[in-house]
This record gives C-alpha cells, sequence and structure tokens, in this order.
C-alpha cells in the first residue's frame, strides 16, 4: 500500500478524532498534518498486518496527548467541533436542526468519563472496529463493547 493512498483514505477519520478530542478546528488541522508527517517517517516501520486506520489514530493520540501536555491542559474532549464537521452542503432549516441535535450531542457527552468519550470518539469518529480500540487504549475488546455500550445507556436514560 503506497502512502499517499493511506492518506486520502484516512485523513477524514484522523482529523475528525482529533476534532473530538481537542475541540479547535483550525488546530486539528494543524495537529492532522503533524500526525501524517510523524507517520511519513516511520513509515518504513509500519507494519501491514495491523490496520492503517489503527496506525495512524495511535500515532494521532499520542500527538494529542502531547499538545495537552504542551498546553498544559488536562481535559481530552472536544466536542464542539462536530458541528464543524456534519453540514457538507445542507440546506439553512438543515444546519439549524442539526445545529440543535449536536448541542445536544454535546451536552451528553459532556457528562461522560474520560474513558467514555475517548472510546465513542474513536468508535464514532473513526471506523475502527472494538478490536482495533482495545489495541490501541490496551484494554480488553469486551471492555470496550460494554464501556461504549453502558456510556451511550447512560445518555438514553
Amino acid at each position: 500500500m503506497e502512502f499517499e493512498q493511506v492518506y486520502r483514505s484516512h485523513y477524514k477519520n484522523v482529523f475528525n478524532y482529533i476534532c473530538f478530542r481537542i475541540n479547535n478546528h483550525f488546530d486539528a488541522e494543524d495537529l492532522t498534518c503533524a500526525v501524517f508527517e510523524k507517520a511519513i517517517v516511520a513509515w518504513g516501520k509500519y507494519n501491514p498486518d495491523f490496520s492503517a486506520e489503527a496506525w495512524l489514530i495511535g500515532i494521532a493520540k499520542n500527538t494529542v496527548t502531547d499538545y495537552f501536555r504542551a498546553k498544559g491542559r488536562r481535559t481530552f474532549v472536544g466536542l464542539e467541533s462536530v458541528l464543524g464537521l456534519v453540514y457538507g452542503g445542507r440546506q439553512p432549516d438543515e444546519i439549524a436542526v442539526a445545529n440543535e441535535e449536536n448541542r445536544d450531542l454535546i451536552s451528553a457527552m459532556s457528562r461522560l468519563k474520560e474513558r467514555e468519550r475517548q472510546i465513542l470518539a474513536l468508535k464514532f469518529a473513526t471506523d475502527l472496529k472494538h478490536n482495533e480500540i482495545a489495541e490501541l487504549l490496551r484494554i480488553s475488546q469486551s471492555n470496550v463493547g460494554a464501556i461504549a455500550h453502558r456510556a451511550l445507556k447512560k445518555q438514553c436514560s
């Protein structure tokens, strides 16, 4: 697989994941570029038996951690950025409905624990499967499913 193909296939999911985490569209663009810069440098070490997206999200996860360390912040979720990800050519009335739904989503996500937000961000902002999320977070696959299920159930009740 060529790096350009990996870039084109996974840029959006890496960007979405970072947006979920940092709540800053402009910094998310910069960090996404940094992720792909790190990835191209490490491309020779990439194991094609491992999901390219999971590999990139792992780099993104570390890049976001470094970003917050540099900023001296401890929070890892920025859900306001979801608003900018869902518009894509919609009409004004559709945008208004989406805004209200997204405000509800942001409010609901802000009530979750950090681990729950992180797993839901990985689950819904990317195409990663539970086993890939488990490997990234160094937890069991069943734990990923249980945490995601409880987090979603918590928001529905």
